[in-house]
């Protein structure tokens, strides 16, 4: 069965937090930029580790990562069981 691909939360579904964080994967090279766009919390940078299955949005408040289809990883959980 398809999953659902939703659109991006404008908030975070947990906590609120505005805006929701598009996560960034691999090892970027940290310029003013992509710099300016994690202290505002647009971007959370996720490291360089990368599967077929990896969330697309995180909270920079909360820490919560989210997929498209609309699976959460609440902060401190076991990604895989």
């Amino acid at each position: 069965m398809p999953r659902i691909q939703m659109k991006k939360p404008e908030r975070c579904p947990s906590c609120g937090h505005h805006p929701f964080a598009d996560l960034g994967y691999g090892m970027p090279r940290l310029s003013d930029e992509l710099r300016r766009e994690v202290e505002a919390g647009r971007i959370v940078l996720a490291g360089c580790v990368v599967s077929d299955d990896d969330p697309v949005w995180a909270c920079a408040a909360c820490g919560i990562q989210m997929w498209s289809d609309g699976r959460i990883l609440e902060k401190g959980e076991e990604r895989w069981r």
